[in-house]
């Protein structure tokens, strides 16, 4: 890339140019991409057969370990912290958030819209087919339903892991961008760690999980795409528009009109 091209690049608003995407990170690297489809494919297979007798080979000592590490503090922080994924705050935050950003960007509510009521639906099926129970140990909250994959882990990523793409309307700076994207990966990964901790859910349960998570940011980012093209915001460069001094789009389809004195 030349400097010149590199510096407007760095002008463009982080909404029309995030640094890194899901789609950016996962489809430019085919192998592990297809990697990942076969491993979901896998151990959706193994927790589907005979109760997932082969993954308790590894997932039952990891809960034993687990749950023997237990601390009273330990126990309040991962309680908070899987509240974080429960599924009527995502549903309430999810669409409170839509509701919010409409104006502002109509494709990022339209995405956050989808993503909030999709993945209810998407983890129904998943976990119908699969039909694995949750452990037996000793649980600190009651668990109902099948185990796999973790529903408050796809949950997590259908919210939080579109917190980026919502700071992304509210700031030009890259530095606060890159931050909201460490605050999601903690809080998807201390909601994924939760859940095993308080033994409602198998350690392979909310690695694909993650997995699962990964895909589904894919399609929402590609809903994104879509309802851009079709209700560009006013971040989006558009072919004839110009650009202040901080690098601000001015769209040409909304001149500044003088006014008379």
């Amino acid at each position: 890339m030349s400097r010149a091209a590199s510096r407007a690049h760095l002008c463009e608003h982080v909404h029309a140019a995030p640094p890194v995407t899901p789609a950016s990170l996962l489809l430019t690297r085919r192998r592990l991409i297809v990697g990942l489809g076969m491993l979901l494919v896998a151990f959706a297979f193994a927790a589907g057969l005979r109760n997932g007798q082969l993954l308790l080979t590894w997932d039952a000592p990891i809960q034993r370990q687990v749950e023997a590490s237990r601390t009273s503090m330990l126990d309040t922080t991962f309680l908070t912290i899987s509240r974080l994924g429960s599924q009527m705050p995502v549903l309430v935050l999810g669409t409170l958030a839509a509701l919010v950003t409409w104006r502002r960007c109509r494709a990022v509510s339209t995405a956050l819209f989808v993503a909030t009521f999709s993945r209810p639906l998407i983890e129904f099926v998943i976990k119908a087919v699969v039909g694995r129970e949750r452990p037996d140990f000793e649980r600190l909250v009651a668990g109902n339903g099948p185990s796999f994959p973790s529903g408050h882990v796809m949950a997590a990523i259908a919210l939080w892991g579109l917190l980026p793409v919502v700071v992304s309307l509210y700031t030009r700076s890259r530095r606060v961008w890159w931050g909201s994207v460490w605050v999601s990966v903690g809080l998807i990964v201390s909601i994924a760690a939760s859940r095993v901790y308080l033994g409602v859910h198998w350690f392979s349960d909310v690695t694909m999980g993650l997995v699962v998570g990964a895909f589904f940011l894919i399609g929402v980012e590609a809903i994104l795409h879509r309802e851009h093209r079709r209700h560009p915001c006013r971040f989006l460069p558009v072919e004839g528009d110009e650009r202040d001094a901080l690098g601000e789009v001015v769209p040409v389809r909304e001149p500044v009109l003088s006014r008379s004195r």
